[in-house]
């Protein structure tokens, strides 16, 4: 019996033992299984860079070969084929980054035009034979991004087209209309017309923030410039807008530290979707994930990291841009001529943080966008790292990203989104290459300057005004001296029949200044003009025919016909008569009646 319970024993720990074998063998079976199956995860993924391997001219010369022409997106696959046999490391490395991210490929349409629409095709064109042959022959450029998947289509011939860039009517009176109709708007008086956040408002000296009345996220406010003119703000007006934006993103965080995702977005003209002429961006934190779009970018480079031993799909990205050419940059902040734009003249800057040189080179795009281009409407949208406060963004967060795109002319009323953009791919009509010049001349012009500096400029474009304005002020009296010379002749009055005549100019203690007009019936008046702006009337009344009573009554404002006027009755004549101003500043004596 002892035999038997040792040998149960034996064979229920001989039981256990295959059993965890087998668990272990199965386990590590799976294990090896998982390793094969899934992808490769890197020890770290590489922080963004903007260190760049060459200049855009080293490429340009090693690895393109000799170009007769400028690039541009219509010979950007040809580029690409001598890219790719170039011989240099430095060539095919960059090479390799730009068919990881991208895939291009250009294909030809053509058109047969009758004779009886070639003519209204021409008219369309400018007469342009040269263009009349391009869109009989198209070719259309499609890029797509294999990890984001974005996706556009280039034809710049499409810009040509009735009204895609036709502004319709005078922009800059347009936009003056809106500003004039516009005046104190809500955002004017803000401190009564619009909402405060429960922490209450932050205001500088240009900027202030509003709490959305109509949210869209939890935390939703308005960042309003104190100024109403939508166009014209100055880089210290920019700056401080934007300073005061990354103290709400604080607040809000400090306030619930679960809302670590910032965004700002503007909209500037109706056509761009703007509910107010009033410059004022939306700024939004959320607590989960960066909205949308913004979030699979994200995640799309991760997925790049991942396969592609841990590298930065943004640091890859400018490079590939730098490269083509397409990067200009300023300090800690690289702008660059999007290769897959959501829309027409999309510049994207990039930096590893919102710090002031980002700020700075999204101002100078959007005045080379304003000033340059004359591309009023636009839309902007800025996201920016986790809010890490004590910290610095990891290396598997985005780094601070602004894109901005034109919307058209601002007063053509055909929109600019169709059903091609909201459901399909972009469908865009302006060169990415020549965008970017615009960009880097802004920068040349405007970057070089320190905001204190553009200030001091601003003072002394000022005190030349003022400069101006007085030597115009000389140059009146100097003709006025030399009209009365002229005019020396007729001091006596005559019977000229009405016809006005500058006689002299008086002088008072008081330093006021006028000019005596007289008409052929003697009465004369005096235009005083203070500081070359304020325009004074004084009637001066000479009676003819001495020794005659005079009585005097002063008549007001309620003539019949309209006029101003202010004078005497006169007696000692057949008639009575009235000094009469029609507003230019010359007295006309009228007949009101006889004595009777």
């Amino acid at each position: 019996m002892a035999g038997s319970r040792m040998n149960k024993r034996f064979c229920v720990i001989g039981v256990a033992l295959l059993l965890a074998t087998c668990y272990g063998w199965i386990r590590l079976l799976l294990l090896t299984f998982s390793y094969d199956t899934l992808p490769r995860q890197t020890a770290h993924h590489l922080r963004f860079s903007l260190s760049l391997p060459q200049e855009a001219e080293w490429y340009e010369q090693q690895c393109f070969g000799k170009i007769d022409e400028k690039l541009s997106i219509s010979t950007l696959e040809d580029t690409i084929g001598r890219w790719q046999i170039a011989l240099h490391p430095d060539c095919l490395k960059v090479f390799q980054k730009f068919t990881t991210i991208y895939s291009i490929s250009r294909r030809t349409g053509h058109v047969v035009i009758p004779e009886t629409f070639q003519t209204k095709v021409l008219k369309w064109l400018g007469n342009d034979e040269e263009l009349l042959k391009e869109v009989k022959l198209q070719h259309i450029t499609s890029i797509f991004n294999r990890y984001t998947h974005e996706s556009a289509i280039f034809n710049p011939l499409r810009a040509k087209r009735p009204g895609a860039t036709d502004p319709g009517e005078d922009i800059d009176q347009y936009i003056e209309e809106l500003i004039s109709s516009s005046q104190n708007c809500d955002f004017c008086d803000f401190k009564f017309k619009t909402a405060e956040d429960t922490f209450g408002r932050i205001e500088s000296e240009h900027a202030v923030t509003a709490s959305n009345t109509f949210k869209y996220d939890a935390y939703h406010a308005l960042i309003i410039l104190k100024s109403h003119h939508p166009l014209k703000f100055s880089e210290e007006q920019f700056l401080d807008m934007f300073d005061v934006a990354m103290k709400w993103f604080l607040k809000v965080h400090s306030t619930d530290k679960q809302y670590v995702y910032p965004h700002l977005m503007w909209d500037t003209l109706p056509k761009a979707s703007a509910s107010q002429i009033h410059p004022h961006a939306q700024a939004s934190v959320s607590s989960e994930r960066h909205y949308g779009l913004m979030e699979h970018i994200r995640l799309s480079a991760l997925e790049y990291s991942l396969k592609n031993n841990g590298q930065n799909y943004f640091t890859d990205l400018i490079q590939v841009h730098n490269a083509l050419g397409l990067t200009t940059k300023f300090g800690e902040a690289t702008a660059m001529a999007y290769l897959t734009p959501k829309k027409d003249y999309e510049v994207m800057i990039i930096s590893p943080m919102a710090g002031k040189d980002f700020i700075r080179l999204l101002y100078y795009t959007i005045r080379a966008f304003i000033d340059d281009l004359h591309l009023y409407a636009w839309s902007l949208a800025i996201f920016l790292p986790k809010l890490e406060p004590y910290g610095i963004p990891k290396a598997e967060d985005i780094p601070a990203v602004a894109r901005i795109i034109s919307r058209g002319p601002p007063t053509n009323p055909r929109n600019d989104i169709s059903a091609m953009e909201l459901f399909a791919a972009s469908n865009v009509n302006i060169d990415p290459f020549s965008v970017i010049e615009h960009i880097k001349m802004s920068v040349s012009m405007k970057g070089r300057l320190q905001a204190g500096d553009l200030k001091k400029i601003a003072e002394r474009k000022e005190q030349l005004q003022h400069e101006m304005d007085e030597l115009e002020k000389q140059e009146e009296e100097l003709e006025l001296k030399e009209n009365i010379e002229k005019d020396a002749g007729n001091l006596e009055v005559g019977d000229d029949g009405g016809e006005v005549k500058m006689v002299g100019v008086l002088e008072d203690p008081g330093g006021d200044r006028g000019i005596v007009r007289r008409g052929g019936d003697g009465n004369g008046a005096t235009e005083r003009r203070e500081d070359g702006l304020k325009l004074m009337k004084e009637q001066l009344i000479s009676q003819r025919g001495a020794g005659n009573d005079e009585k005097e009554q002063r008549l007001g404002d309620d003539d019949p016909e309209g006029k101003d006027f202010e004078g005497k009755y006169l007696e000692g004549h057949d008639t009575r008569r009235r000094v009469v101003w029609p507003g230019d500043g010359v007295g006309i004596e009228e007949e009101i009646g006889d004595k009777t």
